[in-house]
C-alpha cells in the first residue's frame, strides 16, 4: 500500500470517529458518573430510615436548615416503649441537576450540638415531651415549646404546654456557659385539658395550639401575642387572654398539630371523608381569614395514621416531613418527608424556621 493510500485510508477512519463521537457523546470527555443515593426524595413519601427506630419517632420539628437540617422528635425509644421524650438529629440534603434527583443523607456520626446537650436533658423527665416547636422572637431570644403532662407533684397530669429560652447570639456560639431558662409555663394557653402542639406566626400576631377544653376531641385554637416588653413574661403571666377556636380548621373530629408556611397551615385530622385514621390538611390565609381545610390526597395520606406535618423549602421545593404508622416501617410510627411542591409553592423570599 502506497503512502497515499495509507493516508487516505486513516484520514476515513478518524473522519468515522468524528462523526460517531459527534453523534453519541465522547465517553472521555462526559463520563458517566454514578451517584449512590440514599434517600430520593419525590411526590411519594420517602421513609427517613437513618432516624427511625423501630419504636414510635414522630412530632417533629426543624430548628435550623439549609443543606444540613436539624430536626428535633419524640420517640419512645429511650425508655423501650415506656414514656416520650425529645431527642435532636439532623439530615443533609442536597439537589443533583443532571440526574434531577432530590436526596437525603443521615449522617451516622453527627452527634448532638453543644446547645443539644445541655437543652435536651434540663426537659427529659419521666413523663412524656411531644410536639416540639422552636421560635425566633423579635426580642433576640430562642424558644423551644413542647408539651408535657407532669405534675408539680410528680404526677402524671394533662398535657400543658411549656417553654424553655436563650438569648439568640447563645444558640449558636455556645462556649460551655450558655444562658438557659426554664422550663416554664405558657400559662395563657393552659387549661385543665390537654393544650398541645403550639405554634406562632409573626404575621399574624397569634399562638395557635390545640386543645380538647371543650369536648373529648381536640379543636385548634388561638389568641393574639403580648405586646409586652418580654416576650417569655407574658406567656408565664396570670393575665387572661381571649382564646378564640378557630371554627374554620376544626370539625366534629380532632384537629390537631398545627404547623405554618408562609400562608399555609398544615395539620392533621382525623375528620370525616379522609383515607383513613388521621389525614394531613392544609389550609391558606387570605382575605384576612383561613379557607376551608383541603386533604392533601392519597399520595401523601393512607389508610393508617399520618401526623404532625411540618414544613420546609429547599431550593425551589416545598418539602414536609410527617409522621405516620403505615406498613412498610420500621415500626409504630416513623418519619417521612415527601415534596409538595405541585400543591405548595416555596413562600417568596424561601421559608426558613429556627435558630
Amino acid at each position: 500500500m502506497s503512502a497515499i493510500a495509507f493516508f487516505k485510508k486513516i484520514t476515513i477512519i478518524a473522519s468515522s470517529l468524528i462523526l460517531v463521537f459527534s453523534l453519541q457523546g465522547c465517553p472521555w470527555v462526559e463520563p458517566h458518573y454514578h451517584f449512590d443515593y440514599e434517600i430520593i426524595i419525590t411526590d411519594t413519601p420517602a421513609n427517613l430510615e437513618g432516624l427511625n427506630s423501630v419504636y414510635n419517632d414522630y412530632n417533629s420539628d426543624l430548628p435550623y436548615q439549609g443543606s444540613r437540617v436539624g430536626i428535633y422528635f419524640s420517640t419512645d425509644r429511650n425508655s423501650y416503649g415506656s414514656e416520650f421524650d425529645i431527642i435532636a438529629r439532623c439530615f443533609d440534603i442536597s439537589y443533583h441537576e443532571r440526574d434531577d434527583v432530590l436526596n437525603i443523607t443521615i449522617p451516622q456520626n453527627a452527634g448532638e450540638s453543644m446547645m443539644d446537650r445541655k437543652l435536651i436533658p434540663l426537659i427529659t423527665t419521666g413523663f412524656d415531651e411531644l410536639g416540639p416547636f422552636t421560635y425566633f422572637e423579635g426580642g433576640g431570644m430562642n424558644y423551644l415549646f413542647y408539651a408535657h403532662n407532669g405534675s408539680e407533684e410528680n404526677e402524671f397530669s394533662d398535657f400543658d404546654i411549656q417553654f424553655v429560652y436563650t438569648p439568640r447570639l447563645d444558640w449558636g456560639t455556645y462556649n460551655g456557659q450558655q444562658r438557659l431558662y426554664g422550663p416554664f409555663k405558657a400559662d395563657p394557653a393552659n387549661s385543665e385539658f390537654d393544650d398541645m402542639y403550639p405554634v406562632i406566626s409573626d404575621e399574624l400576631g397569634k399562638f395557635l395550639f390545640c386543645s380538647n377544653r371543650e369536648n373529648d376531641s381536640f379543636d385548634i385554637y388561638s389568641f393574639d401575642l403580648g405586646q409586652g416588653p418580654l416576650f417569655h413574661d407574658f406567656l408565664s403571666g396570670t393575665s387572661p387572654v381571649e382564646i378564640t377556636k378557630e371554627s374554620v380548621l376544626s370539625s366534629a373530629g380532632n384537629d390537631k398539630c398545627p404547623s405554618l408556611y408562609g400562608d399555609y397551615l398544615v395539620f392533621a385530622s382525623d375528620r370525616e371523608g379522609g383515607y383513613g385514621g388521621f389525614d394531613l390538611y392544609y389550609s391558606k390565609y387570605e382575605n384576612n381569614a383561613w379557607t376551608d381545610p383541603v386533604n392533601f390526597g392519597s399520595k401523601v395520606n393512607s389508610a393508617n395514621d399520618e401526623y404532625r406535618p411540618v414544613m420546609f423549602s429547599f431550593l425551589y421545593f416545598s418539602l414536609m416531613v410527617f409522621s405516620s404508622d403505615r406498613p412498610g416501617g420500621k415500626g409504630g410510627f416513623d418519619l417521612y418527608c415527601v415534596d409538595i411542591s405541585d400543591v405548595i409553592e416555596v413562600p417568596e423570599g424561601g421559608h426558613f424556621w429556627g435558630f
